[in-house]
């Protein structure tokens, strides 16, 4: 099946069930944006409002009358569905603590569900969002197009908030530099310089994970990071990692 196909039938459910317009987040268009889209193996999906989970069982359905499929829950809430190389997340609509506050902090005294939900997300590049048709791509924090421009990982809210409420954000910060070539912001450098622990956050496994991705991606700025954030003492070594290791002792 054809991705457009695949969007079309979820715009047909969308109308169906009378819900909040869905639209594609994260990667999918910080790549576009970056030129770099090609093969599309993860795409995830919003409309900001917990009718999300009503899609995702209805496309479900859908699917599995033609399709082999597995529709999963994942650990977070969110659903997944899995459809031949094709994975489609549907957003848990996670809400930083206090987002109403800090959001306030920054001149958004009434945030939509929307923007509580992408001020919540990960990073400025992955809060775009791109309407179903992959070319209209629009920036409701204002922060994305900027940091993608300036090819800079940055977090939606203060470092303190955003890297301490999910426990895989201070690693995939880390993979995302290197995958993207991009450079980690002063103030998420000089928070976890301050507080090295919180890369420990994440579970043993996605840490080996990410850095071993990490360091395929591009090993130089890999190791610069873990050298500059003094990251070294709290990471599981692993052998992909190790010759960089055994590098940074001998110093």
């Amino acid at each position: 099946m054809k991705l457009r196909e695949l969007l079309a039938i979820m715009q047909t459910i969308t109308i169906k069930l009378k819900i909040a317009q869905p639209m594609a987040c994260g990667g999918v268009p910080r790549d576009r944006v970056l030129g770099r889209l090609q093969d599309i193996s993860d795409l995830d999906i919003t409309n900001g409002e917990k009718s999300i989970d009503f899609l995702a069982k209805e496309l479900g359905s859908q699917l599995r009358k033609t399709f082999k499929l597995n529709v999963k829950q994942m650990s977070d809430g969110h659903s997944s569905i899995f459809l031949g190389n094709l994975k489609i997340d549907f957003s848990s609509n996670f809400i930083a603590p206090n987002i109403e506050g800090e959001l306030s902090k920054i001149g958004i005294k009434s945030p939509t569900p929307m923007q509580k939900e992408l001020f919540s997300r990960d990073f400025t590049c992955n809060a775009l969002l791109m309407d179903l048709d992959l070319k209209t791509i629009s920036d409701p924090t204002n922060l994305g197009f900027r940091d993608i421009k300036k090819r800079v990982i940055k977090t939606c809210l203060v470092p303190e908030i955003t890297l301490t409420t999910n426990k895989n954000r201070v690693v995939r910060a880390i993979y995302l530099a290197a995958k993207l070539d991009f450079d980690l912001d002063e103030s998420m450098m000089v928070f976890i310089k301050k507080n090295p622990q919180s890369v420990k956050f994440a579970s043993q496994h996605t840490l080996i994970e990410k850095l071993n991705k990490a360091i395929e991606f591009d090993s130089d700025k890999t190791t610069h990071l873990l050298n500059e954030l003094n990251l070294w003492n709290y990471i599981p070594i692993s052998k992909e990692l190790y010759p960089y290791y055994q590098k940074r002792v001998k110093i």
